[in-house]
């Protein structure tokens, strides 16, 4: 990477600016810090919309990692992007413009043993809000809800990565104030239901179709799912949403229908943070510290093979967070660095390849695994997501 920045220096520079987001737009962008560093042009160019429309029409999207952390509670919450640590020049050469990054990606506590890193990103037009209610769709990043003046808004708001700012939509807002949304994605529709046990919530559930911008009302049976829980959880899988409670129900999107799902049904036993959907395959991470598969046609949970017991993470679920990235499994957890006066935790990321070889068989192989981020102990993991840019 490092003879890739001196190559520019040298020979592109001079490159009208379509010949440069041509090339800029072959890279991957998990590079991109890196190539800031090589003159203010190069960040222009990198911070520009046209090089993400270059990118789709050469075919080069990927799937990008985002995570979004609180240092503590009541302060402003913080995104970070994976990026590639660039190869290290034998001969490093004094660089006069070392360290200035583009206002998107700042470094924060980087490992200097690891290859990835998380980048933190300037975002634009943000404020305090709640954290359960994302989704990712393409390459934006959608939150339904915010805090306005001790209150609950209805409205929507949605994160451009390739900008990273973040708008309100232009649609009309839902009719329901949920405090505690439960957000899923679904044909490329938005499903919106309250997951809190209050009596006086609307018992319908709000759909935002992306392409009509529109939000259609569907009726949701929640007070019968809910009996005497207080939460609802929520599962997406197959053009099917299932709410979990003290009663299970699934809505068939195709068919505007919801049916009882029975406790045979095992899937239920998925929680979404440390679950993901990969060609309509359900993966979950297990307390035994493995990663499983949902065998629809057998109605269990099978383990992949080829993986041995994952020691490195923790048993507690509520600590991992998994999602689809590009096919693969990407796996985010935090660990306290061990020490009697260490204040620190280190988080954690891994990515798994998943092959299926028969009905009954899916295998996983590991391909990294390393501390990408120290952060203090007061910090809260939020949100892990997947975009594609």
């Amino acid at each position: 990477m490092t003879n890739f920045i001196e190559f520019t220096r040298v020979h592109i520079l001079d490159l009208p600016n379509d010949l440069l987001l041509n090339c800029l737009g072959r890279v991957s962008r998990s590079y991109y810090p890196t190539l800031c560093l090589v003159s203010k042009r190069f960040r222009s160019l990198i911070r520009s919309i046209e090089l993400y429309q270059t990118r789709t029409l050469l075919g080069r999207t990927e799937s990008c990692l985002y995570l979004c952390l609180r240092f503590s509670y009541g302060s402003k919450q913080c995104w970070y992007t994976l990026c590639k640590r660039p190869t290290p020049s034998p001969k490093p050469k004094p660089n006069p413009i070392s360290g200035l990054f583009s206002p998107c990606f700042r470094p924060f506590r980087i490992p200097k043993s690891s290859n990835y890193h998380m980048v933190s990103v300037s975002t634009l037009k943000i404020s305090a809000w709640p954290w359960w209610n994302c989704v990712a769709i393409g390459s934006t990043i959608y939150k339904v809800g915010k805090f306005i003046d001790g209150g609950i808004s209805s409205r929507v708001f949605f994160l451009d990565c390739r900008s990273h700012t973040w708008h309100e939509a232009p649609t009309p807002s839902i009719q329901m104030t949920p405090e505690w949304p439960l957000v899923s994605v679904i044909d490329g529709k938005i499903y919106v239901v309250e997951g809190w046990n209050d009596p006086d919530s609307s018992d319908s559930m709000e759909v935002f179709d992306l392409k009509k911008q529109i939000w259609e009302h569907v009726p949701c049976p929640r007070a019968e799912v809910f009996g005497k829980s207080l939460t609802l959880r929520s599962l997406a899988i197959d053009g099917k949403l299932y709410l979990i409670g003290d009663k299970n129900m699934v809505y068939t999107a195709a068919e505007n229908k919801w049916d009882v799902v029975g406790y045979e049904t095992r899937i239920c036993s998925a929680f979404c943070d440390s679950s993901c959907v990969i060609d309509n395959i359900m993966y979950k991470y297990s307390l035994s510290r493995k990663l499983q598969w949902y065998d629809s046609k057998g109605i269990l949970w099978r383990d992949l093979k080829g993986l041995e017991e994952l020691t490195k993470i923790p048993k507690s679920c509520t600590r991992v967070r998994m999602v689809n990235h590009g096919g693969k499994i990407a796996l985010l957890w935090e660990k306290e660095v061990r020490g009697f006066v260490s204040n620190e935790k280190n988080i954690w990321c891994a990515v798994f390849a998943v092959e299926r070889r028969s009905e009954e068989e899916v295998y996983g192989k590991l391909e990294w695994c390393e501390v990408v981020l120290k952060v203090p102990k007061s910090c809260c993991l939020l949100e892990f997501l997947a975009v594609n840019v």
